[in-house]
């Protein structure tokens, strides 16, 4: 990982961490990785899925609460570690917006194709039905108010049982150049 000298050490730390310190097997990197500075960082995008709360309640301890776990809040933090390194690194934003559509045209049809519904959920991923439904069920349900899934989950202790989600609307999708933008300007403005 880059040693950030410009400020942003606690804020690009602080995502690294909240994404990969998921269980508490991680519990010791959270504790050695902890900064207080944590608590008074804030994300880069104004969004009803994005609580800045999230920052305020972390402590030196690694609980349940700690990780980023939908899948909002988990792609918010990877825009803004982007943003952090190409600063970093002395890219612009256009440099960074041209290296995701050259280099990453993958990423970048799978984002055009990801719905997330009001409480950060992928609700639709076109061509993977486990982040969600299917392609006919969600063409024939995507203008609906509410969509229930139920799927077998087989992730907690006493083994597989049945377990409905209901995705609640509105269903959008995101646009990364977009967020790049947003979150280099915010960025930009804290460090000035």
């Amino acid at each position: 990982m880059l040693a950030p000298h410009s400020g942003n050490r606690a804020v690009l730390h602080a995502r690294t961490l909240l994404l990969n310190c998921l269980t508490g097997h991680y519990a010791d990197l959270w504790r050695e990785g902890w900064d207080a500075a944590f608590r008074a960082d804030r994300w880069a995008k104004d969004d009803q899925r994005l609580r800045d709360q999230r920052f305020s309640i972390l402590t030196p301890e690694w609980s349940w609460d700690t990780p980023l776990r939908t899948d909002y809040e988990r792609r918010q933090a990877l825009v803004e570690i982007d943003v952090l390194v190409a600063m970093e690194l002395g890219l612009t934003v256009e440099e960074l917006c041209t290296i995701y559509r050259i280099q990453f045209p993958v990423l970048r049809q799978y984002e055009r194709n990801t719905y997330y519904d009001r409480n950060g959920r992928i609700v639709y991923l076109d061509g993977d039905q486990s982040y969600g439904l299917s392609t006919p069920d969600w063409k024939k349900k995507r203008n609906q108010a509410t969509i229930e899934r139920t799927i077998e989950d087989d992730t907690l202790p006493g083994g597989r049982r049945d377990r409905t989600i209901v995705y609640e609307a509105p269903f959008d999708q995101c646009d990364r150049e977009e967020d790049y933008r947003t979150v280099w300007a915010e960025f930009a403005w804290r460090q000035a």
